[in-house]
This record gives structure tokens, C-alpha cells and sequence, in this order.
């Protein structure tokens, strides 16, 4: 198939304007006849990039996620000396991340929120990308955790999974409370969710019961 041939400018445009519609409305209710209008472009040029909604889609979803690798400071996760310190750290960053740049992460948040409802085979093709940057993002948290003095008999792998599943717990709380709470608009409006998480960590590395 031949190469489509794109103009730098009006692919910006297009890119920026359906990751804003997408990120607000989703992929079901945003049509591609507001976002060529919006990006000051024809339905015709849209789809002779884009091929259909689903490819749109995709391409808005590569674009945000580059969006934010290419301006990522991967040391807030390789040179923290411990998980405390790496999790939390790295919390804030993200959620630097966001208020800095609200419409690519709206985006992102709302592909992973709706990724079940999508028709296939895009559902399909998400789920890959999605995958993908998982395990990209894993080997981040892999490497401190590889430094951290483990007892007799606790695996990597189950301590793994269980920060995973309280990340994926708070990191849902906190999106909710900051779609309650507009006026948040620095890191210090939110350190005390950023405590919430350190007490629960500190509960997974320390244990509960006074022994």
C-alpha cells in the first residue's frame, strides 16, 4: 500500500483536536465530522489520513502516549533507593504531568476507562497498544523492586502484583477526586492523596500486625 503523505501542520491539528473531543466525549459519541471542522480540515483529508474513525483512533492513542514518553524524566523511577520513594515520586510526576497537560491525558485516561466498550476490531488493537506500553511501564517499577532486600519466602512477583493492584485502586481515586475538585491545580492541593498512598505503602512494606 502506498505511503499517505501527510502535511505536518494539518496532522497536528487533527491529532490535537480529536484527543481533546475523544478525551471528553469518547469514541462512540464523537463524531469525525466535528473534529475535521474543529481542526480546520475536510472529512475527506481526514479519512484519506486516517482511513476510517478506528484508524483516528489509534493514531490519537500513539500520539498521546509519545506525547508524554518524549517528555518523561525516567530517573524519578530508576534512581529512587526505595519502593516508598519510587511510588511516590513517581505519583506526583504523573499528576504534574496532568495538570500540565490536561487534554492528552483526558485522552489516555478515557481509552483506558472505555477499552471494553469499543467495537472490534479496534477493542482489539487497543488492548495490544495498551499492553505494549504496560509492560514498558513495568520494567520502571521491575528495576527498583529488584533492589529492595525481599524476605525468605516473598516473591517478586506477588509484591509486584500487589502494588500493582493498589496503584490501580488510588490512581482511580485520585482521577475522581480531581474530576470533584477543578480548583486543584498544583501538586501541594493534592499531598494529602499523596499521604493516603504513602500510609498504604507503608502498610504493604511494614505489614499491619504489631509483632
Amino acid at each position: 500500500m502506498k505511503e499517505v503523505v501527510k502535511d505536518p501542520q494539518k496532522e497536528k491539528n487533527i491529532l490535537e483536536t480529536s484527543a481533546k473531543l475523544f478525551g471528553v466525549h469518547g469514541y462512540r459519541e464523537t463524531k469525525t465530522d466535528q473534529i475535521a471542522e474543529e481542526a480546520g480540515v475536510s472529512k475527506g483529508l481526514l479519512f484519506h489520513y486516517y482511513g476510517n474513525k478506528s484508524g483516528l483512533y489509534q493514531a490519537t492513542y500513539v500520539y498521546t502516549s509519545e506525547f508524554f514518553y518524549q517528555r518523561i524524566d525516567y530517573s524519578i523511577w530508576t534512581q529512587a533507593s526505595d519502593l516508598l520513594e519510587m511510588v511516590v515520586d513517581a505519583t506526583k510526576y504523573k499528576i504534574e504531568l496532568q495538570l500540565k497537560y490536561p487534554v492528552e491525558f483526558d485522552f489516555l485516561m478515557k481509552a483506558y476507562a472505555e477499552m471494553s466498550l469499543l467495537p472490534e476490531p479496534l477493542r482489539e488493537a487497543m488492548m495490544e497498544r495498551l499492553n505494549t506500553d504496560v509492560n514498558r511501564n513495568m520494567t520502571l517499577t521491575d528495576e527498583v523492586i529488584g533492589k529492595l532486600p525481599l524476605r525468605d519466602g516473598v516473591q517478586q512477583t506477588d509484591v509486584l502484583e500487589t502494588i500493582y493492584a493498589i496503584l490501580n485502586s488510588e490512581t482511580t481515586k485520585i482521577q475522581q477526586e480531581l474530576s470533584q475538585h477543578p480548583e486543584w491545580k498544583s501538586i501541594e492541593d493534592l499531598m494529602p492523596v499523596i499521604d493516603r498512598l504513602k500510609r498504604k505503602l507503608k502498610i504493604l512494606e511494614y505489614g499491619f500486625v504489631e509483632h
